[in-house]
């Protein structure tokens, strides 16, 4: 069944059956009550589970856009600091990817392809005036991050699985009045057998 979730509302009808729920809905759109507090949890619950999970679906490598680096010789008089540079004591700053969720790692663009043992480096993201950026001291950088996935076509059966019970979970004591901590328990316990399952 979940294989063959298409769309946002497919998701959430799949959670609505998982609580006992008997209405569905059309669309998140629709007014109902039960798609009104779907809309409210939807993305939130999807992107949340991208950023706290493993989602090989959801990697993304790009190079860096530089937007700003510090001076070549360093901060020598006549030269100072100013917003012109990345904040100290980072030296390159880069545009944060606009499907990003989470930045995973920053590491340099390798010499020798392929690299079997990339090594990443530290970072930080801030924001610079109206827009967000990742701060490193690498040149010409690789971007590793967690990318947004919204279409749930493009998201495999184990992920539609998870968020399926996720937003169960959440939508169980807005519409159900059921504990959403058993349904977290019952989750376990089938997650539980299905891995002693797999292993024989």
């Amino acid at each position: 069944m979940v294989a063959s979730l298409q769309s946002p509302a497919d998701i959430v009808n799949a959670a609505l059956a998982r609580i006992g729920y008997k209405n569905r809905v059309g669309s998140l759109f629709e007014g109902s009550r039960a798609a009104k507090n779907a809309l409210d949890i939807y993305g939130q619950t999807r992107d949340q589970l991208l950023r706290e999970g493993d989602w090989p679906f959801a990697r993304r490598d790009t190079t860096g856009t530089l937007i700003k680096s510090a001076p070549t010789g360093g901060y020598v008089p006549p030269t100072v600091w100013s917003n012109s540079y990345p904040p100290l004591p980072w030296l390159f700053e880069y545009s944060y990817p606009s499907d990003c969720i989470k930045v995973s790692s920053v590491r340099p663009a390798p010499i020798l392809v392929p690299n079997f043992s990339p090594k990443p480096h530290l970072f930080a993201v801030a924001n610079d005036g109206n827009q967000r950026v990742i701060l490193s001291m690498v040149g010409d950088a690789v971007i590793t991050y967690v990318g947004q996935v919204t279409n749930p076509t493009d998201m495999p059966v184990d992920f539609v699985e998870a968020f399926v019970a996720a937003m169960g979970r959440r939508l169980a004591p807005l519409l159900a009045n059921l504990d959403a901590t058993k349904l977290e328990a019952q989750d376990e316990q089938m997650e539980t057998g299905m891995a002693e399952r797999q292993q024989g």
